[in-house]
């Protein structure tokens, strides 16, 4: 079966285990607590998908 594909910032959330640094968690943390952390990180990664795709 194939893989449907979506593109940046739609489709389902999927849960995928990740590692940053500590400094980087806190400092996520700090900003938007707990319950707003996987929605910050998915934001600045979708963020950073669009800026590789001006290059």
């Amino acid at each position: 079966m194939d893989e449907q594909r979506f593109p940046p910032g739609h489709g389902p959330a999927e849960r995928v285990t990740v590692s940053l640094r500590a400094g980087t968690i806190q400092a996520i943390r700090e900003r938007v607590g707990a319950r707003g952390f996987a929605a910050y990180v998915d934001a600045a990664v979708e963020r950073q998908i669009e800026r590789d795709l001006l290059e």
